[in-house]
Parts: structure tokens; C-alpha cells; sequence
């Protein structure tokens, strides 16, 4: 039986309480009184009344639908009818005196227009206990309170003054937790202490005693103990020490396991589809964040509109508990039109056509041609259902032209790649072969081969990916060619990114972002431009051009085999969804870390949580140029 007390309470008071009946209690005999009596009585009683009525004593009628409101019975004249009108002020620090707000009915009832003198002392007399019903939530067990209603002043004014006094500390910190046998498990209580919330020595808090118990009951729930629950709760509170002796002992009930998994509605696909994405064997221990994982892994898969998971402790088979997946698919072929605009690339038409069941084998297929005023391109990818080991699989092609900076490309790509996700860590296994023409405003054409291996590794922390608030990614990657291998140049190419999210209250956030990138071969000639670096525009160094920072070449700016740059941006959420923000941006490409001379930009800006992401609104100035720009962006990249 969950029991939870915090002590010392305050006495308790019965009201309405039944008569008791002794058996001393006489019986009331009623006799037959004649109807004559009973005629002459109820005629004297409906005479009086007529005489008492308000129409025979002069009082004027409310006229047909006005409102009427509750009078005490001793109050008479024009005087008594009109509305009472008070003010409250609050003496106290300024924490306490906003729970007191909140929590003082006098404070809720002041508006009321029916409000009588007799109800608003009323009130008065409970505020000395309510005002220490407050403080003990917010841990102060001896206030010294005063109350005072000014009646000669009008309006007539409420004066509650609170001296809370010293706060009540916890002191100490019982836990522990038991098994289904009864047996006590230390070790889990010992994982329990270690992100147990209200520490010895915090401040005593009533939400943040609840908050405690219910983190760590999540805890349990979320892994393995499905139908955990608080068994005993106790809050001894010592206000003349003005500490607090906390104990608390959790029940883990049955130690569950993953059981049978049912799938629904499929049409289409094969249910291998949806098997190959369950994180768990049968048999492992139950975890409601594999539930969770599961089930953001069908709707991220793209077959499926909707995906319900559901494992109800209730449906258990001795310590298994079934899982259900309940599925509505997507439409098999998509057809869509996009307009957008960027700053980097300008505006932009996009025709994007999918296919989820090519060839009736769920190999999903993902192609589109788009229209940009500095870059052409169309390309497609082909998915292949998840394998059973996690691993993804799939195959691109992509043609592409641009006219960025003097410089003119057209490239064609085909690549290969192997992915795998396992929590926050997500791995590339990648081959690209890149064929590709270049050529600067009035000069010759050349080309550029290469055939390329590379890896990717990436770690992301971040609390969300549509709005991250706190947390970091961090990405690394390696790739290369050879001259031995359809590559026109031996080179090795580095790159590395990093951001992190840092809040700095409820309403600031501080953003950090960095890169480094470095192709190590002897020369820059025969490596594809889209190998090399280039910087400038949204996401790199603001207020200079897109691909404006790199290497000068009659006239036009080529990537370069050395890259670096940062960022450092305020934000402060004026309104939970519009921001305002000021940002340094710095940093540079070129042929060698030598020669690389960062220029900086910095700005202004406006934020706006949008539906669909995070949209940004830049003027940017870049010290190098002396020019100011508009930079937009809509959505985080990561």
C-alpha cells in the first residue's frame, strides 16, 4: 500500500459530524389534531406572509432580467448593494510572494463582483493558514505571518506580510528498493541515489520532493520494471533545526521481458520491413526507450504514415510482455512541388517524385530535379529495406551544374553507402566515383576524376532535432583517391565539424560551431571542386558570399585544400517563439593553413520557431568587403 506523509501537519477539523443517537432517546408520539385547527393555523401563516412580502413594505421590484447578486441578510439600503472593492499587498521575498499570489484565495476572489463584507473577512481569517501552507511548499516551516485589513481606507486595502525565516535543508536521504521476492536490491538503489534530484543539503520543496520520487520512478519503469511503483514515501520535517528527513522505498514488481511481436496492417510490404527495425531479441530485458526507439524507426522509415507500438503490462505472460505494432502505410507513389528561396543558392523549383515499393520490393526510391538561380541538379537514391544486423543500405546518382564565384561545373556522381545507427552514434561506410568539368568565365575547359573510399562518423546529444536547446554533434570524416584507382590525383581528404547548444537561463542560448577541413595531396590539379573547400553564406562565414572565400584565380574563387571556421551566436527568446541574435562569424579557405588569412563577419538577427523548424533572418556585415547582406535560412542542418 503506497503511503506518503509529510510531517508536522496541521490539526485536522471534522465538520458536519451525524447527531449521535444514545439509547436514552425518547420517542416523539404525535397525536390527531382536528382539521378545524389545521385550516385556521395555515390561514393566520398565509396572512402574515402576505403582510411581510416586499410589495406591501414598499421595496421596488427588479426590473424583468436584471441580474441579481447574494446579500447578507443584514445589510440594507443602496449602500449595502453596491460592489466591495479591496486591494491586497504582499510583503515577501519575491519568490514567496508570487506562490503567494497564486495561491491566496483572497487574491482569486478580488475581482468578484457579488463579493459581501462579511465574505471578505471571511477570507481574511484564512489567510494566516493559507499563507504557511504556501511557505511550506517552498520550505520554510516557521514564518512569522501578519494580517491586517485596513478598513478606512477606500478601497479597503489587505496587507499580509511574511517573514519566511530560515528554509528547511534536507538533511538525509533514505532510499532503497526491493524485488518482487522482497528481497532489497542495492545496487539499484545505489543507480537510483546517483540521479536522485533533492540532495542532502537542498531546500526542502514539496514539487521538488514529488519531482524526485517520480524521476526516479520513471526510471524504473523506462527500464525493466514496468509496473514499479512508490511503496512508502516520508517527508520528516523538524522545523526548529529546520530540517528534513527524507525516505522513500520503491516496489520493481516482476522483472519483465520483451515478448512475441504482433504487427497490423500491413499491405504491401513484408513484415521483415518492420522486423529488421525492432532493436530487441525476444527474451531481453524490457526497456520503454526501445519501445520509443522502435517506434520513431517506422515512421523515420518512410512506409509508413502512422506507427503505434504498444506493450501493455496488463497482456503479460509471466514476466513477457507482448508487443503490438499497429501500422498505417503511405500512399505507395508521392508527387510534390516545392518553392523556396536561400540566400546561399537563391530562389528555388523542386519537382520530387518517390516510389516506396519499386519493382514490389520495398526498395524505396527518392528522386529529384531542382531549380536554383546558381545551381542546376537532378539526382535519385535507392534505399533497400534494413537489414536484420541494423545496417542500411543504398545507392545515389546525381548530374549536376552550377555558376558560383566565376567558376562554372558540371559534375556527374554515382556513389554506394552503408549506414548504421546505434543510439547516438551513426556510422558511414561510403564509395563515390565523381567525373567533373570546370571551367573559369572565358577560359578553357578541364576535367577531373576521382574515385573515392571514405568513412563517416557522427555523434549527436542534442535534446531535438527540430529546436535543440541543449547539447552537441561532432562529425568526422576521412576519404581518398588514387591515381591507381580512376583518380587523376593522389589525395587524402580530412574534415571535421563540431556545434554545441549551451542555454543560458530560461531564455538566453549560446551556439558554438567550428570546422576544419584539409585535402593532403601535392597538388589542387585533377581533384573535383566539390572535394576541395570552399566558405562564405549561411552556416559558414556570414556576410560574405556564398563560396566567396576560397582560392583567387583570374577572376573567379576555387576551393582550396585547407579550411577553417567558427561561429559564436547569442539568442534571446524575447517571445517563447521569436528570438533576436548576435553573431561573429570568422574564418577562410585556401591552398595551405600558411596561407589562410580568416576574415570576419558579424550581425543581427531574428529567430522564429516555425512548425517546420528553426528559420533565421541575418544582416551581416563582413569587415573584409565592407558590405552588408541579407542572409536567410530555414530548418538546422546536422
Amino acid at each position: 500500500m503506497q503511503t506518503d506523509h509529510t510531517f508536522p501537519l496541521a490539526p485536522s477539523l471534522a465538520f458536519g459530524e451525524a447527531p449521535q443517537v444514545t439509547p436514552d432517546a425518547r420517542v416523539l408520539r404525535v397525536s390527531r389534531v382536528p382539521w378545524w385547527r389545521v385550516l385556521g393555523a395555515w390561514l393566520m401563516l398565509w396572512v402574515l406572509c402576505w403582510a411581510a412580502s416586499p410589495a406591501r413594505a414598499g421595496a421596488v421590484e427588479p426590473a424583468p432580467g436584471a441580474a441579481s447578486a447574494p446579500m447578507p441578510a443584514a445589510s440594507t439600503g443602496a449602500a449595502a448593494s453596491a460592489p466591495l472593492r479591496y486591494h491586497v499587498r504582499i510583503e515577501a521575498p519575491k519568490e514567496l510572494a508570487a506562490a503567494l499570489r497564486k495561491g491566496l484565495d483572497i487574491e482569486r476572489w478580488k475581482d468578484f463582483p457579488d463579493l459581501r463584507q462579511e465574505q471578505l473577512r471571511s477570507l481574511v481569517r484564512k489567510l494566516p493558514q493559507q499563507a504557511r501552507q504556501v511557505s511550506e511548499a517552498l520550505g520554510y516551516f516557521s514564518p512569522r505571518i501578519d494580517v491586517r485589513l485596513e478598513s478606512a481606507r477606500k478601497p479597503e486595502q489587505v496587507l499580509v506580510r511574511v517573514e519566511p525565516g530560515e528554509p528547511t535543508r534536507v538533511e538525509s536521504v533514505h532510499l532503497s528498493v526491493r524485488g518482487s521476492d522482497g528481497r532489497e536490491l542495492p545496487a539499484l538503489a545505489a543507480q537510483l541515489r546517483r540521479h536522485w534530484g533533492l540532495r542532502e543539503g537542498s531546500v526542502f520543496v514539496s514539487a521538488a520532493w514529488q519531482s524526485a520520487k517520480g524521476d526516479a520512478l520513471l526510471r524504473l519503469d523506462t527500464h525493466r520494471f514496468a509496473a514499479a511503483r512508490v511503496a512508502y514515501s516520508r517527508a520528516l520535517v523538524d522545523p526548529a533545526r529546520h530540517a528534513a528527513r527524507l525516505s522513500v522505498r520503491f516496489d520493481t514488481g516482476p522483472d519483465y521481458r520483451f515478448g512475441s511481436l504482433k504487427v497490423q496492417g500491413l499491405e504491401r510490404y513484408p513484415e521483415s520491413v518492420v522486423r529488421n527495425l525492432v532493436p530487441w531479441s525476444r527474451g531481453d530485458a524490457y526497456s520503454q526507450q526501445q519501445l520509443l526507439q522502435f517506434q520513431a524507426s517506422l515512421q523515420d522509415s518512410g512506409y509508413f504514415r502512422m506507427a503505434t507500438v504498444a506493450a501493455p503490462v496488463s497482456a503479460a505472460h509471466g514476466d513477457e510482455i507482448p508487443v503490438s505494432a499497429d501500422l498505417v502505410e503511405n500512399p505507395a507513389q508521392t508527387l510534390g512541388l516545392g518553392l523556396g528561396f536561400s540566400s546561399n543558392t537563391g530562389a528555388r523549383t523542386q519537382l520530387d517524385y518517390g516510389n516506396l515499393n519499386l519493382l514490389g520490393h520495398a526498395w524505396r526510391l527518392d528522386s529529384r530535379i531542382k531549380f536554383e538561380s546558381l545551381q542546376q541538379s537532378l539526382g535519385a537514391r535507392l534505399h533497400f529495406p534494413q537489414r536484420a544486423n541494423g545496417a542500411d543500405y543504398s545507392l545515389r546518382a546525381k548530374v549536376q551544374h552550377s555558376d558560383i564565384q566565376g567558376l562554372t561545373t558540371r559534375s556527374q556522381s554515382l556513389g554506394a553507402q552503408r549506414q548504421r545507427i546505434d543510439g547516438p552514434i551513426e556510422t558511414t561506410q561510403f564509395l563515390d566515383f565523381i567525373n567533373e568539368q570546370q571551367q573559369i568565365t572565358g577560359g578553357p575547359v578541364s576535367s577531373s576524376m576521382a574515385l573515392m573510399p571514405g568513412y563517416s562518423w557522427t555523434r549527436r546529444r542534442l535534446d531535438s532535432t527540430l529546436d535543440p536547446r541543449r547539447g552537441n554533434l561532432l562529425n568526422a570524416q576521412i576519404s581518398g583517391g588514387a591515381q591507381a584507382l580512376l583518380s587523376d590525383q593522389n589525395f587524402v581528404r580530412l574534415y571535421l565539424h563540431a556545434l554545441q547548444y549551451v542555454p543560458l537561463g530560461k531564455r538566453d542560448q549560446l551556439i558554438v560551431r567550428g570546422e576544419l577541413g584539409a585535402v593532403i595531396s601535392p597538388s589542387s590539379a585533377g581533384i573535383p571542386q566539390q572535394v576541395l573547400f570552399r566558405a562564405g553564406g549561411v552556416g559558414s562565414v556570414r556576410g560574405y558570399a556564398y563560396q566567396s572565400l576560397g582560392v583567387d584565380e583570374d577572376g573567379a574563387v576555387l576551393g582550396g585544400r585547407a579550411l577553417l571556421t567558427a561561429s559564436i551566436e547569442g539568442v534571446h527568446w524575447v517571445l517563447p517563439d521569436w528570438g533576436a541574435a548576435l553573431f561573429v562569424d570568422a574564418g577562410n579557405a585556401a591552398n595551405s593553413f600558411a596561407s589562410l588569412s580568416p576574415v570576419v563577419g558579424y550581425g543581427v538577427g531574428v529567430r522564429w520557431r516555425s512548425p517546420v523548424g528553426l528559420v533565421s533572418v541575418d544582416i551581416a556585415h563582413g569587415r573584409a568587403t565592407g558590405a552588408t547582406r541579407l542572409e536567410f535560412n530555414a530548418g538546422v542542418s546536422f
